[in-house]
C-alpha cells in the first residue's frame, strides 16, 4: 500500500507543510510514499508502477465527492469513492451505528421538533459543525439557524439530540481493516466494539468517542481516516501503529 500526500497548491512536488511531519516520518521509515497535486491534476508516486497490486491511501485535506473522484482518476485508490463518502458524510454511517451514538435525524427544512422539558439539539452539516451557535433550544432558534446558514435548496442538515459530555473526554480512534487503534495504547470501549463490526468492510476510518456526564462511552461521529487529523496522537505513534498497519493491509477481497 502506498501513502500519498498533498502538494502545496501551485508548488509541484512540494509537500504541504501541514502534512510534512507525517510524510517525512513515513519516508524515513521506508514506507512507499508519493505526492499529488489536484490543482494540476498530477501525481508523483515513484514506486507505484513496480507494485504487484498497486493501491494508494490518501492522507491529506478533506475532499468533496467530486474532488475524491478526480483523485481516483489519477491513482488506484484503496478506498473507493463510495466508501470514502460512506465514512466522510453522516448520511453514510449514521444508520449503521445509530445504536451507539446520539439519536439524530436528517432534515431538509426546519421541521417541527420536540423541545419539551428543556430538550436541545445540536445542528451540523454532513461533515462539519457550524461552531458555537449550533445548539438550539426552541423552534425559533432552529428556524433562525437555518436562515443564517443560507443553505442551497435541498441541502440536508444533521440534527442530533444534544447530550452533555464529560469535559476533555473525547478521543480519536483509527480503524484499519476492522482493528481499532487508540493514542497511547488506549483500547476502544467494549460497549462500542460492535460499532466496528457494523462498519465493515471499510478499510480505514476514524471514530471519535467520548463519555457522557454519567461516564457512559458514546460514539460521537465517524470520519474517513484519510482526511482525519491526529488530534491527541503524536506523529510517531500514529506512524508506528496506524500507517504501518495501512502499509501492510490487504486489498478487499
Amino acid at each position: 500500500m502506498h501513502l500519498v500526500y498533498p502538494c502545496l497548491p501551485y508548488r509541484p512536488r512540494t509537500i504541504d507543510p501541514l502534512w510534512e511531519p507525517e510524510y517525512e516520518w513515513a519516508r524515513a521509515q521506508g514506507l512507499a510514499t508519493g505526492l499529488v497535486d489536484l490543482e494540476e491534476n498530477k501525481a508523483w508516486v515513484p514506486a507505484l508502477a513496480a507494485a504487484a497490486q498497486p493501491q494508494v491511501v490518501y492522507r491529506g485535506w478533506m475532499l468533496t465527492g467530486a474532488e475524491y473522484r478526480q483523485l481516483g482518476q489519477l491513482l488506484p485508490l484503496a478506498v473507493p469513492p463510495a466508501e470514502y463518502l460512506a465514512s466522510h458524510q453522516a448520511t453514510g454511517w449514521y444508520d449503521a451505528v445509530a445504536a451507539y451514538t446520539f439519536p439524530s435525524r436528517f432534515l431538509h427544512k426546519p421541521t417541527e421538533l420536540d423541545f419539551a422539558g428543556g430538550r436541545e439539539y445540536f445542528v451540523k452539516g454532513l461533515v462539519k459543525s457550524f461552531g458555537a451557535d449550533s445548539i438550539v433550544s426552541t423552534q425559533e432558534q432552529l428556524a433562525g439557524f437555518w436562515a443564517r446558514q443560507d443553505l442551497p435548496a435541498g441541502t440536508p442538515l444533521f440534527v442530533r439530540d444534544f447530550v452533555a459530555l464529560k469535559p476533555a473526554s473525547e478521543r480519536r480512534f483509527f480503524v484499519v481493516r476492522g482493528h481499532a487503534y487508540g493514542a497511547n495504547g488506549a483500547a476502544l470501549p467494549l460497549s462500542l466494539q460492535a460499532a466496528v463490526v457494523a462498519l465493515r468492510p471499510r478499510l480505514f476510518y476514524s471514530l471519535d468517542v467520548a463519555e457522557t456526564l454519567a461516564g457512559q462511552p458514546v460514539l460521537v461521529e465517524v470520519g474517513d481516516g484519510q482526511v482525519s487529523d491526529l488530534k491527541e496522537w503524536s506523529v510517531a505513534e500514529f506512524g508506528h501503529r496506524v500507517l504501518r498497519a495501512l502499509a501492510t493491509a490487504q486489498p478487499a477481497s
